[in-house]
């Protein structure tokens, strides 16, 4: 793991990396359900709230355009863990929700994820697991909860 010019690998490359170990984990540990998904499919299934969302704020919560998620839906949809209804607030809208099925699935790739930041946690211990987060949140959102930096 070195960068093209023998420098240490940068952060970049670290947060993949790290990325591509808990997709792999998570498309092992639910290999044995009969959905064919890929770890994409699975991201967008763990971010889709029970409710459901807007086509256009989906896409955006998940940081795809909204014709790469329409994709991915149809996909899902067709495989019966989503489905996309009028939103009853604009009938032109659509709203997409989790199904029965993909309810199910979404509870199990929730408690992958726990399992997984659980286990990274004990390996690099709680305080460093601590500081970790409270960065990540700090550089996705602005400003950590508790944080006394502007």
């Amino acid at each position: 793991m070195s960068s093209v010019n023998g420098d240490p690998p940068h952060v970049f490359d670290l947060l993949g990396q790290a990325l591509t170990v808990a997709r792999r984990g998570m498309e092992a540990e639910v290999a044995a359900e009969p959905h064919h998904l890929r770890g994409s499919h699975l991201r967008l299934l763990s971010l889709t709230p029970v409710e459901g969302m807007r086509p256009t704020d989906l896409a955006a919560r998940v940081g795809m355009t909204k014709q790469s998620l329409g994709e991915f839906v149809a996909t899902m949809q067709q495989a019966g863990f989503l489905h996309v209804d009028p939103d009853p607030a604009d009938r032109r809208a659509r709203i997409v929700r989790p199904t029965a099925k993909g309810l199910r699935l979404q509870a199990r790739i929730l408690d992958i994820l726990g399992e997984t930041e659980h286990r990274w946690r004990d390996e690099v211990g709680a305080r460093d697991w601590a500081t970790f987060h409270r960065v990540l949140r700090h550089i996705a959102v602005g400003k950590a909860p508790g944080d006394e930096s502007p």
